[in-house]
């Protein structure tokens, strides 16, 4: 397996997978495949080349044959008073890829990726409180919840809690 930023060059596999995981597992996105699938290819290409630096992206996951398998993104702040917090986002594995430890090698590669910039003191992520699989993930690399959104997404007449999670870097 082979996990490194995507660039303008996966914009195609990419969105596809993105637009996969809006639909299989909707409770785990803020966004919808409703709302994501006009999006032009040119949208999501501007996603994976819209960072001015090299800090932030979407980490992709390839199986041995070069399949997209994975994603999770990664952004620090930018604002002078908040630089010292970055954030995951949009974590999704293929259902045939899971327990195989993709997940954790993503989140692995997030972290060590984080630790690397300079004055970085904190991660932050959201997680629905009934995706336990995932909390589960960010639990064991540290992470502790500080906060409950309720009703934090509303689908298909259903609200989701989500709980906020943070890492602190000594």
């Amino acid at each position: 397996m082979e996990i490194r930023f995507l660039n303008s060059q996966d914009v195609v596999v990419y969105r596809e997978l993105r637009l996969y995981a809006l639909r299989e597992s909707p409770t785990a996105f803020g966004s919808s495949y409703k709302q994501e699938s006009c999006f032009s290819l040119t949208d999501f290409a501007t996603r994976l080349s819209s960072h001015d630096d090299s800090a932030n992206g979407i980490f992709g996951a390839f199986d041995d044959g070069d399949k997209l398998i994975g994603m999770l993104g990664f952004s620090r702040e930018s604002r002078l008073k908040r630089v010292h917090i970055g954030s995951l986002w949009s974590m999704y594995v293929l259902p045939e890829s899971r327990r195989r430890g993709v997940g954790a090698a993503l989140l692995d590669e997030a972290l060590c990726h984080a630790r690397r910039l300079d004055g970085l003191r904190q991660i932050i992520l959201t997680v629905t409180t009934k995706n336990l699989a995932a909390s589960s993930l960010y639990r064991s690399r540290g992470f502790e919840r500080f906060g409950l959104e309720r009703d934090a997404l509303f689908i298909d007449g259903i609200y989701f809690d989500e709980e906020h999670l943070a890492l602190h870097f000594n």
